[in-house]
């Protein structure tokens, strides 16, 4: 695919024409986009055409759409990453893309267990007032959405997808730049995961990058149905508050399978359409 792309001179045009818009040096493109606080903000856009794309060759198209909504900063919604369409009902399933958190990947002694931590808060904190009148409109305690101000809760989307790649990198602390370094025992944890998966890439780098992993917005949240624990200091009810941690663990087996929330994202056709038939059903 990356072949077809820098055989195709569109993009080159359209970039030009985008750097002149913008006043925008493109002789200094590279050294813009590389600056270490534009790096995370390119890769988690990037990373949500990243989704789409991994959608669309899994997905059968006879069944499924899958679009990426033009994104409004300004009309005060939550913005949808990847909306997917049922075509035979109708129903949207809206997709939250959120990489793992840097560096996060470790194993567990105590549960024996490999665990990635995945970054889920809010990209734009509300306010205090937004908060409040979002409190309003959805029925619930004005000081607890105050506290979770920078927390999702689970209707705001239905499905996360997440790339366990970014668990893998550090920064370098002369540099500030983002880099790929996972110690030993991460990098057995991805060569049995690459091995057992039978997927063929270049480099294991590029491999994790693309093992993505996706869970339902409501088994990531804090309810009295799962173990998850809010990890909100003033949280008045940590055990049972519904929204979704800051940062929601996955974890896996020493056969690199998960062993919570998270699935595959080739297992994507079957979470969809039971998610269908839930929204059939309750309709």
């Amino acid at each position: 695919m990356n072949d077809l792309i820098l055989n195709d001179s569109d993009w080159q045009t359209e970039l030009i024409s985008y750097c002149n818009r913008y006043n925008i040096p493109v002789e200094y493109l590279a050294e813009i986009i590389n600056e270490p606080k534009v790096i995370p903000m390119i890769r988690g856009k990037a990373f949500e055409f990243s989704v789409m794309i991994k959608l669309r060759n899994i997905l059968s198209t006879d069944e499924w759409t899958v679009d990426k909504p033009w994104m409004n900063a300004q009309s005060g919604s939550h913005d949808i990453d990847i909306l997917v369409s049922h075509k035979q009902t109708g129903i949207n399933i809206r997709i939250e893309c959120k990489l793992a958190a840097k560096d996060s990947y470790k194993y567990n002694q105590s549960t024996e267990q490999s665990e990635i931590r995945v970054k889920c808060m809010r990209s734009r904190t509300l306010g205090t007032n937004e908060a409040i009148t979002r409190a309003r409109i959805l029925d619930i305690p004005e000081q607890a959405m105050i506290e979770h101000k920078d927390q999702y809760l689970p209707r705001d989307f239905d499905i996360v997808a997440t790339s366990i790649g970014n668990s893998f990198y550090k920064t370098n602390r002369e540099t500030g730049i983002f880099e790929w370094c996972p110690n030993t025992r991460g990098t057995r944890f991805l060569n049995m995961i690459r091995e057992e998966s039978c997927e063929t890439y270049d480099s294991l780098q590029e491999f994790a990058y693309n093992r993505m992993y996706i869970a339902m917005s409501t088994n990531i949240a804090a309810n009295e149905n799962n173990e998850i624990i809010c990890t909100r200091r003033n949280c008045e009810s940590p055990n049972n508050c519904g929204f979704i941690p800051n940062y929601p663990v996955m974890m896996f087996d020493n056969h690199g399978n998960s062993t919570n929330a998270w699935f595959p994202i080739e297992n994507a056709s079957e979470i969809f359409i039971n998610f269908v038939n839930e929204q059939v059903t309750r309709s």
